[in-house]
């Protein structure tokens, strides 16, 4: 038999671009894999048209990246966690173990927050808060799992606070739902508004998600003989609280004062007149002059055909910084996942609320509160008009890790 030398170097050479291909097929394949994000959100209920514009500003934030992270492709795998702590459990778990997601983002309920808290920790699983802003989460339960693109309770509401008491407020009555983010965020008021020479006569909770009925609690701030009423509520139960208080003829007696979620652009439309002349403190409004919120607002309102409220802003943030982390990361997920959150940690950006930078404890800081009055413009419809600013308050100790 005779053997052909060369037909056996073409058969090897063949072989050998053969594999250098199939090599080069399989590196770009793993280069290219797509990065899976799970959000989580309470798609329905009382908190969901605030969900509904978080969910377009962090898609909105993605488009900006073209839907890939350094060549990558960025999926969204979303769950319904119901607003409800057990539901939460098991839309995390099957994040991790079915869909497989490389890390978790969102997460409107404090509640909710606080539940997955440890098993981000536990399954060294990077969880990124949209809202979530119970002190505890980067306090009591921090961890280099956990970061929050927001801002914690006592950073907003402190700051609230000690504010309103320096504008001459001397005694105040709060409202709020009994749960977790109402605790949170009426405390934080309390500390800042008595740290600061005023008084909270009366706390009055409200049960969450189970109240339609607010006038024993109306009436009670009413005869308290304070000067103001204080409240955190959001969705439909703020609609509810702002409805009631204007039908009991309380607007004149007793202003109804709060943070950004009780008088939402999204609930302009339930409102209407009765969110005229409201005063309220917020982290966003869309009349900030600078260049990152222009160009938010302006591709907001090109995508979605109305003008983005706080919460697509807080959504937008949430997603622009996952975004940011990744592109550090070369568009992959770190074996070590904590890196993740401690490249998160080291990123100050330009956001449409102000420059985001984080502390110590993976919580977004507040450069600035904007105090507002929803006004008329000359075309007749509401808009939100600055009154006043001020900085953002820290975070309340009590992280007693190092990371």
């Amino acid at each position: 038999m005779v053997v052909s030398f060369e037909g056996c170097t073409r058969i090897g050479l063949a072989v050998a671009i053969g594999i250098a291909t199939l090599s080069n097929v399989t590196v770009y394949a793993q280069e290219k894999r797509a990065i899976k994000i799970g959000l989580m959100l309470p798609y329905k209920g009382v908190y969901a048209l605030p969900t509904e514009s978080i969910d377009r500003g962090f898609q909105l934030a993605l488009e900006e990246f073209g839907n890939k992270a350094n060549g990558h492709p960025v999926e969204i795998v979303r769950a319904d966690d119901e607003l409800t702590p057990n539901v939460g459990v098991q839309k995390f778990n099957k994040f991790v173990q079915s869909d497989k997601v490389d890390l978790v983002a969102g997460v409107v309920g404090s509640n909710v927050g606080i539940a997955i808290s440890e098993l981000a920790d536990k399954n060294k699983m990077p969880m990124v808060f949209v809202n979530a802003f119970a002190d505890e989460i980067t306090g009591k339960f921090c961890s280099p799992y956990i970061a929050r693109t927001s801002f914690s309770a006592n950073a907003f509401e402190y700051a609230s606070g000690k504010y309103w008491a320096s504008k001459g407020i001397k005694t105040a009555v709060t409202m709020g739902p009994d749960y977790s983010a109402g605790r949170a965020f009426i405390g934080g008021f309390r500390r800042g508004f008595e740290d600061n020479g005023g008084k909270v006569i009366e706390e009055l909770w409200t049960p969450f998600q189970k109240t339609k009925d607010y006038s024993a609690a109306l009436t009670q701030a009413a005869n308290s003989g304070a000067q103001i009423i204080y409240a955190f509520y959001a969705g439909a139960e703020a609609i509810q609280v702002v409805k009631q208080h204007a039908d009991f003829g309380l607007r004149s007696k007793i202003p109804l004062i709060g943070d950004h979620w009780v008088y939402d652009e999204a609930l302009w439309p339930a409102l209407g007149d009765l969110a005229l002349n409201a005063q309220h403190v917020a982290t966003h409004y869309p009349g900030i002059q600078s260049e990152a919120n222009e160009k938010f607002v302006k591709a907001y309102a090109a995508r979605y055909k109305q003008t983005p409220d706080v919460s697509a802003e807080l959504g937008y943030d949430n997603g622009k910084a996952i975004m940011l982390t990744l592109e550090s990361l070369g568009g992959q997920m770190p074996e070590d996942r904590t890196k993740f959150i401690s490249t998160m940690r080291d990123l100050t950006f330009d956001a449409p609320r102000g420059k985001i930078k984080f502390n110590a404890q993976n919580s977004a800081l507040l450069e600035k509160v904007y105090v507002i009055e929803i006004v008329k413009g000359p075309d007749g419809t509401l808009q939100r008009k600055s009154l006043d600013e001020f900085p953002g308050a820290g975070d309340l100790p009590g992280c007693t890790k190092s990371f």
